[in-house]
């Protein structure tokens, strides 16, 4: 019932959003042909209709102040009903009959793969941009690379997977020792069973990177006593949980996207034998206050990525988290993208003097930079594999160790009493300073101490 109401006012919101337009600061109105930008993604997702929804937010700002060297942009929405065939057409009819000029499409690999497949087709005849947002699949950014001119119009607006081993090498290494200082010997890993989590299960043995549970053991001494690929929706967890109680594991690290049904998780969690044992979610709609409301509550205790999140980790992250809730659409992290989408996008069109020269907008791509909301936006431009025309976010050359700093700020916090969120800082030592008042990681409390306070 909550997620019914909730969507029908999220979708009321977004209907009135041409109406609820700024009245002062309005330029010029601009003219001419519009430039038409796209979307190929599933309207009904709860995961891809907020990136749909401040797109659109973002369009209708730009208009307002005139537009983009005076022209209108327009967008269009390609709905594919969550099948890979509709978004091929959808992509062909963007392309052909909207004359789309940038196409976005959803976070889900599969997907990605087949439009960008059938564009890369079109692209003589109908050239253009196509973004990618929110998948981390390799093999999308693998094939620029090996095949340039035939893929050199795609951009991902996130990172491969390999970009992750940094970020969690600081995670396990320094958040969870302050966490727990008594010592973290035992873990127990969920994974969503998709592409997108495969090469973390099994590892890059060309990029030389292990799996995560033979990293975190021989780094950092936990040992993996449970683990378990788990259907993103229909999951009956009651079970699950039972057998990792029985493990003796210490913390349940669940990765997680928009995709997973997490709510569900919590919810099963919180009446397990499991219920002590904290959780860390590794992304989804726990990254928003919406998930205390969807859970009941029974998420407290449960850490994860929050980004909808009130501190200046740039002077743009608190006026975009105000506006998109006042519009009451989530902010998880690929909605921040989206939208940083779009001003790129503009920025992009700006320094190539307009959209007719293709070659001159992915020389734009490759060589603009924007700050946006939870930091920099940039592609990353060192020719290695699978990080080129990937949005910035390690360094190649050292995957492993070596994250850029600034370049994407991550606020990790934790569900405690009341639906608070406690900071407990940020996922990488680049980021300390900025979450130095905030939080920190020892700030975390145990769900079963969160708990009694309830109670009292």
């Amino acid at each position: 019932m909550i997620k019914r109401l909730r969507f029908g006012l999220f979708v009321v919101a977004v209907l009135s959003l041409t109406l609820c337009l700024p009245s002062t600061g309005m330029s010029a109105a601009p003219s001419g042909e519009p430039i038409v930008i796209g979307y190929v993604g599933m309207v009904l997702s709860p995961g891809t209709r907020p990136c749909m929804a401040i797109q659109k937010v973002a369009v209708d700002e730009i208009n307002a102040a005139g537009g983009v060297l005076g022209r209108p942009l327009k967008y269009v929405i390609a709905d594919n009903k969550g099948a890979t065939s509709l978004s091929v057409e959808g992509a062909r009819r963007l392309l052909m009959e909207d004359k789309a000029k940038f196409i976005f499409v959803e976070g889900r690999t599969e997907i990605c793969l087949a439009a960008q497949e059938n564009a890369a087709a079109m692209f003589k005849d109908y050239p253009h941009i196509m973004i990618f947002n929110g998948p981390m699949g390799r093999e999308l950014t693998d094939r620029v690379l090996d095949e340039y001119e035939k893929y050199k119009f795609c951009f991902r607006d996130w990172d491969p997977e390999p970009s992750h081993y940094a970020q969690q090498r600081y995670f396990w290494g320094e958040t969870w020792k302050d966490r727990f200082p008594k010592g973290l010997k035992k873990m127990a890993i969920l994974w969503e069973d998709l592409e997108w989590t495969k090469p973390w299960r099994d590892g890059m043995p060309d990029l030389k990177l292990p799996p995560w549970e033979e990293m975190v053991e021989k780094d950092y001494g936990v040992k993996v006593v449970y683990s378990k690929a788990v259907k993103p929706r229909g999951t009956m967890y009651l079970p699950i949980l039972q057998q990792i109680a029985g493990t003796g594991a210490q913390q349940i690290f669940y990765i997680s996207s928009w995709f997973t049904d997490t709510e569900s998780f919590a919810k099963q969690w919180a009446d397990s034998a499991a219920r002590d044992i904290p959780v860390d979610l590794y992304g989804g709609v726990s990254q928003t206050s919406d998930f205390w409301k969807l859970t009941g509550g029974k998420c407290l205790g449960m850490v994860g990525s929050f980004t909808e999140c009130l501190i200046p980790l740039t002077e743009k992250t608190i006026p975009f988290v105000e506006m998109a809730t006042k519009h009451q659409i989530p902010t998880q992290i690929h909605v921040h993208l989206a939208y940083a989408d779009v001003y790129f996008l503009k920025k992009v069109i700006e320094t190539a003097g307009g959209t007719d020269d293709v070659d001159k907008l992915i020389k734009a791509m490759e060589t603009v930079e924007t700050t946006y909301s939870l930091g920099k936006m940039a592609y990353e431009t060192k020719k290695i594999k699978p990080y080129f025309h990937s949005k910035v976010r390690v360094d190649p050359a050292d995957p492993q160790h070596k994250t850029y700093p600034g370049v994407f700020i991550q606020p990790i916090g934790q569900f405690q009493n009341g639906g608070k969120i406690q900071y407990l800082g940020g996922s990488c030592k680049e980021n300390e300073a900025i979450f130095k008042g905030v939080g920190k990681a020892s700030d975390f409390v145990m769900p079963a101490e969160l708990r009694k306070r309830d109670k009292k």
